[in-house]
């Protein structure tokens, strides 16, 4: 005996168009509208947002900077859900099925977990490299910043290739009604679903967000221990203070807020999606063709959008390459200039 449940990017619930039409039940034609232009619009948000942030990014490639590199993985991650997650659901809702052969369906359900698994995992090698780079500066100034987010990225996209092997084995292209075949996933035991949701939320939200909590204590932490420390002496030796000493400090502030507004967008999105994807498991009758239920699986995406203009706007150098690219320009050139907004920061750390 099998149990088995739809492909789509909400994964584990049975509540698709592919069950309705399976099962003889009509769709809500106007929730279906909805699903389609709230898709498209997140389809085009994301491709826009993270084709030009990774434009800008590869033009600065020559400037070995750590958290831009870490960014321009992030696009790329981000554009792993937008044309192999967000898509295929476009594709899904606006035809009731995911059409294409065996191994299509295979392969767009590994890149639809692959994609999640990166964008999750880049942001934790993000925040541990900047919990690093601060609680540990010695040892990041040996280890050196850009070998150092080099292994991270590596390390990153690498546990996400590994992963999400699972999906390529769970789901195929199985008749789920007489004569109607769709992009399925089989679990031998009636358990096998809810466990893999389970898993799922733990390996790719719990888990990465108690990481990402944990550095980010420990960092507040050194960072107020820090200038603590730094307003003690001048008031007990009364130096004046420097200017390097100030750019340092603002440097350091500017990452870490960066990437908490990252990392609480990131909860915001996907929280959500995965108390419905559980929801969904667990309960025996979930309301699973709600439009409540079925928009929160949708909105998940969101991340993908937003990751790219949280970088330009905490950035002091991409957000006028980007407003230069958008208006059709040119850069001017500098003789000698160095982005300030993050390099105080690995200097002072790498």
């Amino acid at each position: 005996m099998t149990d088995s449940y739809p492909s789509a990017d909400r994964t584990a619930t049975a509540g698709t168009s592919a069950v309705a039409n399976a099962t003889g039940r009509q769709r809500d034609a106007a929730l279906a509208v909805a699903e389609v232009v709230l898709l498209a619009v997140i389809l085009v948000m994301a491709l826009l947002g993270n084709g030009l942030v990774l434009v800008v990014l590869l033009r600065r490639k020559r400037r070995h900077n750590p958290l831009h590199q870490f960014m321009l993985n992030l696009c790329v991650a981000d554009l792993v859900v937008a044309l192999f997650q967000v898509l295929p659901q476009l594709v899904w809702d606006a035809k009731g099925r995911l059409p294409g052969p065996d191994i299509l369906c295979r392969l767009v359900k590994y890149l639809q977990v692959f994609g999640m698994f990166a964008s999750s995992y880049m942001i934790v090698a993000m925040t541990m490299d900047r919990h690093y780079a601060i609680c540990c500066p010695l040892q990041a100034h040996r280890s050196g910043a850009t070998h150092r987010s080099t292994s991270y990225s590596v390390l990153a996209w690498g546990l996400s290739l590994v992963l999400s092997l699972p999906q390529a084995f769970i789901f195929s292209r199985s008749e789920v009604a007489p004569g109607v075949y769709e992009c399925w996933g089989n679990f031998a035991e009636s358990w096998g679903l809810k466990a893999y949701v389970t898993w799922m939320t733990l390996a790719v939200f719990i888990l990465p967000v108690l990481i990402i909590t944990v550095c980010q204590v420990k960092i507040f932490v050194e960072i107020h221990n820090n200038l603590y420390l730094k307003s003690k002496r001048r008031l007990s030796a009364a130096p004046r203070p420097t200017a390097a000493g100030g750019e340092v400090t603002a440097a350091l502030s500017k990452t870490v807020r960066m990437t908490l507004v990252i990392v609480l967008v990131y909860s915001l999105c996907w929280a959500p999606f995965f108390s419905v994807q559980l929801w969904a498991a667990w309960d025996p009758d979930p309301p699973q063709n709600g439009a409540v239920f079925t928009l929160l699986m949708l909105l998940a995406s969101l991340n993908s959008c937003t990751n790219p203009w949280i970088y330009s706007a905490f950035s002091n150098s991409v957000s006028p390459e980007l407003r230069l690219l958008l208006l059709c320009r040119r850069r001017p050139r500098r003789r000698g200039s160095v982005p300030a907004e993050f390099s105080a920061t690995h200097s002072s750390s790498s």
